[in-house]
């Protein structure tokens, strides 16, 4: 055991750690819309299903945020004011899937448009106010 093991790479353990590769995704985020699009010009709506599977080796606490694009006229409720939800999971484990679902709402004002809409979940620590991981999926909600 020399001082300059370290630098020449002797000395060395066999140490597996079961982690997901680095740059991976702890989530596997899947949606679906019933209808599959929002009707333009009249007061409707359109079921979103998001369903998370924890895809890491280990248990996460797992919250979800949605998140609407400010300036057309949709929403999560009817006056078309809610452009953000968050919904907390709970604790995912290894494999383990959650859904849940949100309604988004048209409005007589809502044009034509194809509406991104951002799906970010993110792992915590301890509670909800530490983040450790995130992953983000873009879903696009046709409107005509």
């Amino acid at each position: 055991m020399g001082l300059f093991d370290w630098l020449t790479g002797g000395n060395k353990t066999d140490e597996k750690v079961s982690r997901a590769p680095r740059g991976s995704a702890p989530f596997k985020i899947t949606y679906k819309f019933s209808p599959l699009r929002l009707k333009a010009h009249k007061d409707s709506k359109v079921n979103m299903v998001i369903t998370v599977t924890n895809t890491s080796g280990a248990k996460q606490l797992t919250s979800v945020d949605l998140n609407l694009p400010k300036g057309n006229k949709t929403g999560l409720d009817t006056s078309s004011n809610q452009k953000q939800h968050e919904a907390r999971l709970g604790e995912l484990g290894a494999g383990e899937s959650k859904s849940f679902s949100v309604n988004i709402y048209g409005s007589p004002m809502t044009k034509r448009a194809e509406i991104p809409i951002k799906i970010i979940a993110y792992a915590h620590y301890l509670n909800y106010k530490k983040v450790l991981e995130q992953t983000s999926k873009t879903a696009k909600l046709r409107v005509i």
